[in-house]
Order: C-alpha cells, then sequence, then structure tokens
C-alpha cells in the first residue's frame, strides 16, 4: 500500500517538475522578443 502511495507521489512530482520546466521555456521564448511566432496579434498594437 504504501509502495503505491509512493509511486503515485513520485508520478505527480515528475510531471509537476516536467510542467514548471515546459512554463520556465515559454515564457523564455515570450520574452526572447521575436514575435514573428506569435498565434495572436496584441490588440493594442498600431499597424502602419
Amino acid at each position: 500500500m504504501f509502495k503505491a502511495i509512493r509511486r503515485l507521489l513520485a508520478a505527480i512530482t515528475f510531471l509537476a517538475v516536467i510542467a514548471a520546466a515546459l512554463k520556465t521555456a515559454f515564457e523564455w521564448v515570450a520574452q526572447s522578443g521575436d514575435d514573428d511566432h506569435e498565434v495572436f496579434v496584441d490588440e493594442d498594437r498600431e499597424t502602419v
């Protein structure tokens, strides 16, 4: 029983680490300033 709980907690922890790494990677890409690959266009951006 305890072994199953430990494995479940380990799996949840592993998924949380992967999710945090993906979030950090997406935030890093967003800060790069290259908006050529942006899916949604900023509405407040003025087009000339």
